[in-house]
């Protein structure tokens, strides 16, 4: 294991760049990571081996079904070949309209790891793209009104942009308005793509034509040779480069395990014994460990952007913002995170939020948005600004709101004389 591990190049965050390594079966019995032990004892060198790596960006594609909105990089290599190799997509040749008109779009590297007598497996890395966003050579001119409100600049947005792709493709101005079908589960749920104002009823405009990086593809290795059984065998692993998501000292207040608690255990934290003698200590630690997830959320969201997004999901000719927006300020750029940022604060400490919901039960109602009411617009209520997986406001679990509600009653009935021991 290293001493240390570094998160950061400088000022940028190093890409997680995984590996694959190649694992068999002998006839002799041993299974596991194939080296170049194992190759040498097959009669086989590292050059027996051959890579092949696809990989894709089918955004454009998904959407209007045009042959030039495909983005492809095919790289094929020996496994004695170590340099990194570029991923570069293009469109077919001979499409109409191609996307990529001119210069390819990177969709990261891809090499072969050399062996070394400390590490002799057979490995190949994948390095993703640096993140970036592509756009029409003609974006300038576009009506971006929707994406970019008046607190922003619009010259340092476009200067944020890499502007090679081709204006003329099908996805530079895709219209779903223009199809057939009233409801479109391309499109579902919204903010899938960039797209000019729209006054349509289903809130779907004209493509801008973006296209960002991500991408996913297939991993193939085939060895040959007199070693292998049958001549030739291969393996294939598939991978994928999406927008970055690392946080690694930051924790959902929502994650997969209380999505499977909710499925599993929801109806136990409703049973008095839940919250009464040994249990009470675990429902104390549990609300608490919650609670720090909140404002661990808190610190990895742009409350300001989520805002503006808010009220134009809200309305988007009129957009209702849940809360005033602030304008920036020197040394303050967002102004409405930092006071989210600082209210949660206060409620770290576990007693000073249990004394607070104690004193005044009714906040929990105001506070918390119900996981078993129906949909409402975009408000005040907790989790605020964020959206669910079902395109609607986000909520709490259904056990975890039936939880806070259990420990609430218990802690307010302190008050009564009839509560738990904080002793």
């Amino acid at each position: 294991m290293p001493n240390e591990i570094r998160f950061r190049d400088g000022e940028k965050w190093l890409p997680v760049a995984p590996f694959f390594e190649v694992h068999g079966r002998l006839d002799t019995g041993y299974e596991g990571p194939i080296t170049t032990d194992v190759l040498a004892e097959c009669g086989l060198t590292l050059g027996d081996l051959k890579w092949r790596v696809h990989a894709a960006n089918r955004k454009a594609f998904h959407y209007t079904g045009a042959e030039g909105d495909h983005v492809d990089a095919i790289i094929e290599m020996s496994g004695d070949q170590h340099d990194k190799v570029p991923l570069s997509g293009i469109s077919p040749k001979g499409a109409e309209n191609p996307i990529i008109h001119g210069d390819p779009l990177p969709l990261g590297a891809v090499q072969v790891i050399r062996p070394n007598a400390e590490f002799n497996e057979i490995r190949l890395r994948i390095t993703p793209p640096k993140g970036h966003i592509y756009a029409p050579t003609n974006t300038a001119k576009r009506n971006l009104t929707a994406l970019v409100p008046e607190v922003f600049r619009r010259q340092a947005f476009l200067d944020g942009l890499q502007l090679t792709l081709n204006p003329d493709s099908a996805w530079a101005h895709w219209n779903p308005a223009d199809e057939s079908e009233p409801y479109d589960p391309r499109t579902n749920p919204g903010g899938l793509y960039a797209m000019e104002p729209t006054s349509n009823s289903n809130g779907l405009g004209v493509s801008l034509g973006f296209l960002d990086d991500s991408n996913d593809g297939l991993i193939s290795v085939v060895i040959s040779g007199s070693g292998v059984a049958g001549g030739e065998i291969s393996a294939h692993a598939r991978f994928t480069c999406c927008p970055p998501d690392f946080q690694p000292d930051r924790r959902p207040f929502r994650s997969v395990a209380d999505g499977l608690a909710d499925l599993m255990e929801r109806e136990d934290v409703s049973a008095p014994a839940f919250t009464e003698g040994s249990n009470w200590i675990e429902t104390e630690m549990e609300i608490a460990d919650f609670m720090q997830r909140v404002r661990e959320t808190m610190e990895a969201s742009n409350l300001d952007h989520q805002n503006l997004r808010s009220g134009l999901a809200n309305n988007p000719t009129t957009p209702e913002d849940p809360f005033t927006p602030e304008p920036p300020r020197p040394g303050h750029p967002l102004p409405l995170t930092e006071l989210g940022r600082a209210n949660h604060k206060r409620f770290l400490a576990y007693d000073v939020f249990k004394a607070r919901m104690a004193q005044r039960p009714e906040l929990f109602d105001d506070w918390i948005r119900n996981p078993a009411e129906d949909p409402k617009p975009y408000d005040r209520q907790m989790p605020a600004l964020m959206r669910g997986s079902d395109s609607n406001p986000m909520t709490i679990t259904q056990r975890q709101y039936n939880l806070m509600k259990a420990w609430l009653e218990r802690i307010s009935g302190k008050d009564r004389g009839d509560g738990p021991s904080t002793s």
